[in-house]
């Protein structure tokens, strides 16, 4: 049987293109970018993140299983018994991933990552649709210039509401 591996993204930026506000992509959410998180959440196996993005946010407890590509080790406190640590590149983490649910033809896989993890995902064509919030009201730290990161991807929605706008992309240049 052939496996197949839909890899989505998930990321908010403030409107200097900031991915976090005091360390952390927290400060820069608000209700509607939660409601979008919980909702794509709601229809992942699993959930992918960098060892960075696990030491600064709350990934104790996830709905869901939790893969950290790391090349050292992470300390969730409590530990997360949904949590594995992979020390592969990202192409090879995605294999061991397949491998650990042999009796799935598809595996939906929510990448939550920073943007170094994200933008080599990107450059490898290992992400299939890109979520992307964008804050008009918060600004903060971490700036990246979200527009040349989706290079290679086509815009198929956006949506706005009040301060916050809502976009979905789907990668062309695979």
């Amino acid at each position: 049987m052939s496996m197949k591996l839909q890899v989505s993204a998930n990321l908010i930026v403030g409107s200097d293109g900031s991915t976090s506000k005091n360390g952390s992509s927290i400060g820069l959410s608000n209700p509607i970018d939660r409601a979008r998180f919980h909702q794509l959440r709601s229809k992942c196996d699993l959930i992918l993140i960098g060892g960075e993005t696990a030491r600064r946010e709350p990934y104790k407890k996830t709905p869901v299983p939790l893969f950290i590509i790391t090349h050292s080790q992470v300390k969730l406190q409590p530990k997360n018994q949904l949590a594995k640590q992979i020390n592969l590149p990202p192409q090879l983490a995605l294999v061991e991933i397949g491998r650990s649910f042999p009796e799935k033809s598809e595996i939906n896989i929510l990448v939550e990552a920073g943007p170094k993890l994200l933008q080599q995902m990107i450059d490898l064509n290992l992400i299939d649709t890109f979520y992307l919030t964008i804050n008009y009201t918060q600004i903060g730290e971490q700036k990246i210039d979200y527009l040349k990161m989706l290079t290679g991807f086509s815009l198929i929605e956006s949506s706005k509401d009040l301060d916050t706008e809502l976009q979905t992309y789907k990668l062309t240049n695979r």
